[in-house]
């Protein structure tokens, strides 16, 4: 063997240890090589004592990196170890939790099936430090592998237990509920579905499972009057009802329902929509009616409205024409006194023409000549012509004064009839503001109506008392 060979056995060897990982390590086989390449150095010859130290220096570099390699390797081994045992002492403590009163559940067997499952991967590789350190491992893991087996087949059998109960009680509540959807078709007496309801609820009772909302007929029996409103409203219970407790039932039998009440929705929506049309022909019917109704009443309110402005405006006017007619009382009073005083005046001037007619006559008497008794004559005439004229003035001024005190007589008697029609019309006018704040029915289309007819109607009303107060007069 030469140089040659021993450079080619170099280079396999070096490659040998690099194309191994840390995790696969092949010891054995690489000491082997380097013991191979060892005894080959003593026989190889070389051609000079160089090209030997060269050839040595690259096989303990070699030599070198294997022994690093190597170390490399047990570490990852002895990492690979650990973490196998570390997912081991994961299941030992899932498994050491449990008691009697917390045992394990579904979720703590999922999470141990997959804890082991992960640590059976490591022993099917051979990376562990020793075999006594594998071995106990394994026997620990085999260990918490059969006590999981036993709880979990525990866990099972009694998951089918209760599943055998749940499957005998949800064929109880599903054939009892079934009873109860096909109770709800319309052509079934309320009555019958108010019992069966009663009769499922006592069933609920007895078996615990009356946690849920109450059910309508329960709480409402007096509504079986409406015979659609409490089928639906049972249907919606039982709706209601298995979707709370729908871990009480198997998925079959909640098919089952549902399917129950699937098939009363035909018949059940027709019956809603000729209750629907019926109800829609009774409301048209009452709408018509209260149109008509509403119609009458705002006639009235505005019938009502515009005799109160009528009213107002009335009683407004009477109470200026009362206070006319009492300062006319009053004026008539006065000139009843201004004529009696120029009637006494009148009296006194007659008597100062008679007085002066005396002290004419005496001229006349002794008048020394005609033409001076002419003149007297002449103002003799003058004075009774003034006296008759007096005398017709005081007539005039009699016949006035009677008037006047006539019309006094008769005005405390008018005054009195407009302070009762006064109060009349005030009263008139509470009733009716009365009437029209009972009604809250206002629409806005009678005030403006009554708006726009306002100034007519007071027109109106001006036009009726001036005409009495000019009869009056």
């Amino acid at each position: 063997m030469n140089a040659i060979d021993i450079d080619k056995k170099l280079e396999t060897f070096g490659k040998l240890i690099q194309e191994f990982g840390a995790g696969s390590f092949p010891a054995k086989e690489v000491w082997q090589r380097q013991k191979e390449i060892a005894e080959n150095f003593k026989a190889a010859q070389f051609e000079t004592a160089e090209a030997k130290d060269i050839a040595n220096e690259k096989f303990d570099v070699l030599i070198q990196q294997m022994k690093e390699k190597e170390l490399e390797a047990e570490a990852a081994n002895e990492k690979f170890s650990e973490e196998a045992e570390q997912l081991i002492a994961q299941m030992d403590t899932i498994v050491a939790k449990q008691t009697e009163e917390t045992p394990l559940d579904k979720n703590d067997f999922q999470e141990l099936r997959k804890l082991g499952n992960q640590a059976f991967e490591y022993f099917k590789v051979p990376r562990w430090p020793s075999k006594e350190r594998r071995t106990i491992a394994w026997e620990k893991y085999a260990s918490l592998r059969n006590i999981i087996k036993d709880k979990e087949d525990g866990i099972y059998t009694k998951e089918r237990e209760e599943r055998s109960k749940l499957i005998s009680q949800s064929l109880e509540i599903t054939e009892k509920l079934c009873v109860v959807v096909d109770a709800c078709h319309p052509k079934t007496e309320a009555s019958e579905l108010l019992a069966l309801v009663n009769r499922f609820h006592l069933f609920l009772q007895d078996a615990g499972l009356s946690g849920h909302a109450a059910w309508y007929l329960i709480e409402k029996p007096e509504d079986i009057k409406y015979s659609l409103k409490v089928r639906t409203a049972t249907i919606n219970d039982v709706r209601n009802f298995v979707n709370y407790y729908k871990d009480h039932l198997t998925r079959e039998h909640k098919g089952e329902i549902f399917a129950s009440i699937d098939a009363l929705k035909e018949d059940l929506n027709k019956a809603w929509e000729t209750h629907k049309e019926e109800q829609q022909k009774r409301q048209e019917e009452w709408e018509i009616k209260k149109k008509e109704r509403d119609e009458k009443r705002i006639e009235w309110i505005k019938n009502q409205q515009n005799f109160l402005i009528m009213l107002e405006k009335r009683y407004e006017n009477q109470i200026a024409y009362k206070d006319k007619q009492e300062k006319y009382l009053q004026g008539q009073k006065e000139y009843a006194e201004r004529f009696e005083n120029r009637v006494k005046q009148q009296h006194e001037y007659i008597g100062k023409l008679n007085d002066q007619l005396v002290d004419l006559e005496k001229k006349h008497a002794t008048a020394w000549t005609d033409s001076f008794r002419e003149k007297v004559e002449e103002w003799m005439k003058e004075k009774n012509d003034k006296i008759e004229a007096v005398v017709k003035d005081i007539e005039v001024l009699k016949e006035k004064i009677t008037d006047i005190n006539k019309n006094i007589d008769e005005l405390p008697a008018k005054i009195q009839e407009l302070t009762t029609s006064i109060e009349e019309i005030k009263s008139k006018i509470e009733e009716v503001k009365e009437k029209l704040s009972n009604d809250s029915f206002v629409p806005e289309n009678v005030v403006t109506e009554v708006v726009e007819n306002k100034d007519n109607i007071e027109n109106n009303v001006m036009e009726t008392v001036v005409g009495d107060e000019d009869e009056s007069s």
